[in-house]
C-alpha cells in the first residue's frame, strides 16, 4: 500500500478520535490532569507537622522542656494536652491527632535519681507513613534529651569531653544517596504518571476501536484493500502517534514543574516509553474485543487498574510479597516501566544497567501486539456480521 494511503488512514483515525469528545478528553486530557493533580498533592515532598498531643502527668520542668523541644520539631506539631493516653482514641477517630506522648508521674524525680523512667508513645498505625513520621520526630527528640541527661550525670565525675564520649560512645555518619532530602515526591510522582498513562491509553484505544466498524471504513475508503493486518497497523500507528507525545509531555511534569531530578539518559527513557505506549494501545484493543462494549470496556479497565497498581510492586516492594504473588509483578509492563523510570531518572542508570527491564518490556510488548491484533480481527469480524 502506498505511503499516501497510510497517511489517509491515519488522518482518518486522528480525526475520528479527536472529534469524539469522550475519547479526546480521556486520551489527551487524562495524562495532563493526573500529572498536575498528583504533583500538587505531593508538592511538599515530605509528610510533616503530624498533629500529636501531650499527656503530662508529671508537670515538671523537665517534661515541659521536652514538650517545648517537641513543639520545635518540623515532623510533628503539638496541638493540645490531654489527661491520659485513653483520650487519644477519640482524637484519632476525628483526625484531630495521630500520636500521644505520655510523661508518667515522678518522671523528673526518677531521671535525677539515675533511674530510667519510660516515656509512653502511642501512635495511630492505620497510616504507616504518618506513623513513621510522627515516630521519627518524637524518638529523635527524646534520644537527644537522653544523651544530654546521661552527659550531665557523667560530668559530675568526668571532664566534659570524656563525659560526652562516654554518653555517646558510637557516632553515626549517615548519607542518603540520590534523595538526600527524603523527598517523597521524587520517586512516587513518576510512577503515578506512568499509571495514568497506562489507564487512559488503554481506555482511549479500547473505546476508539469499539466505536468504529468495518462498514464505516469500507464506506470511506471503497478503493482500498483493508485487510485485518492493515487495519491493525494503521490503527496502532495512528493511536501511538497521538498518545506518545502526550505521554512524554505528561511524564516530564514531575521534572519540569515539580522539581524532581533527572540524572539519566533521555534516549533510553524515550525508547522505554515508546515500547510502553505501544503495549498499552494494543492491550486496549484486546480489552475492547474481549468486552464487545465501550461501557463494559471502560468498566473492566477501571476494575483492573487497582489490581495492576497493587500487584506491580509500586506501593509495596514485590520482593516483600508472599512467594505465591511475587512472580506476578515481573509479568506486568507497569512494573518494568516504573523500575526503568526510577533507576534512569534518580539513580542515573545507563542502558547497560537497565537492559533486563527493557528486554522484558520488549517481550511483553510483543505479546500485547499479538493480543491487539486478535482484538482488531475479532472486532472486524463482529462488525461485518
Amino acid at each position: 500500500m502506498p505511503l499516501s494511503d497510510w497517511l489517509r488512514l491515519c488522518k482518518r483515525e486522528w480525526k475520528r478520535m479527536l472529534g469524539d469528545i469522550r475519547i479526546a478528553f480521556i486520551f489527551i486530557g487524562g495524562p495532563f490532569f493526573y500529572a498536575i493533580i498528583f504533583g500538587c498533592v505531593y508538592w511538599n515532598g515530605q509528610t510533616r507537622h503530624v498533629p500529636i498531643v501531650i499527656a503530662d502527668q508529671d508537670h515538671s520542668t523537665l517534661s515541659r522542656e521536652i514538650t517545648a523541644a517537641l513543639q520545635a520539631s518540623d515532623d510533628i506539631s503539638v496541638v493540645g494536652w490531654v489527661n491520659g493516653p485513653e483520650d487519644l482514641l477519640p482524637l484519632i477517630r476525628r483526625d484531630a491527632a495521630y500520636a500521644c506522648v505520655v510523661f508518667p508521674p515522678g518522671f523528673e524525680r526518677d531521671v535525677l535519681a539515675g533511674r530510667k523512667p519510660r516515656v509512653g508513645i502511642l501512635f495511630d498505625g492505620s497510616n504507616t507513613l504518618v506513623a513513621a513520621t510522627a515516630s521519627g520526630g518524637v524518638r529523635t527528640t527524646l534520644a537527644t534529651y537522653q544523651i544530654g541527661l546521661a552527659q550531665r550525670r557523667l560530668e559530675a565525675t568526668l571532664p566534659p569531653a570524656a563525659a560526652l564520649d562516654t554518653a555517646l560512645p558510637l557516632r553515626q555518619t549517615t548519607r542518603l544517596l540520590f534523595n538526600p532530602a527524603s523527598n517523597y515526591s521524587y520517586f512516587i510522582l513518576m510512577g503515578l504518571v506512568c499509571i495514568a498513562v497506562q489507564s487512559v491509553t488503554r481506555i482511549g484505544g479500547g473505546i476508539s476501536l469499539e466505536l468504529d466498524s468495518t462498514a464505516k471504513l469500507k464506506q470511506e475508503f471503497p478503493n482500498l484493500e483493508l485487510t485485518k493486518r492493515r487495519v491493525f497497523l494503521f490503527k496502532m500507528i495512528a493511536t501511538v502517534a497521538l498518545a506518545l507525545p502526550i505521554a512524554f509531555t505528561a511524564l516530564w511534569f514531575p521534572f519540569l514543574i515539580f522539581g524532581a531530578p533527572f540524572r539519566g539518559s533521555l534516549p533510553v527513557l524515550a525508547a522505554a516509553l515508546t515500547i510502553f505506549v505501544i503495549t498499552q494501545v494494543c492491550a486496549g484493543f484486546g480489552y475492547s474485543a474481549l468486552c464487545k462494549s465501550a461501557v463494559f470496556c471502560t468498566q473492566l479497565h477501571l476494575y483492573m487498574s487497582a489490581v495492576l497498581f497493587t500487584l506491580s510492586g509500586f506501593t509495596w516492594p514485590y520482593y516483600a510479597m508472599p512467594a505465591g504473588l511475587r512472580w506476578i509483578a515481573p509479568l506486568m509492563p507497569l512494573f518494568h516501566m516504573n523500575s526503568l523510570m526510577r533507576k534512569t531518572a534518580l539513580v542515573g542508570a545507563s542502558l547497560g544497567d537497565i537492559w533486563p527491564h527493557l528486554a522484558a518490556l520488549v517481550m511483553l510488548c510483543a505479546l500485547s501486539v499479538a493480543w491487539g491484533y486478535w482484538g482488531v480481527s475479532s472486532s472486524m469480524k463482529r462488525t461485518e456480521a
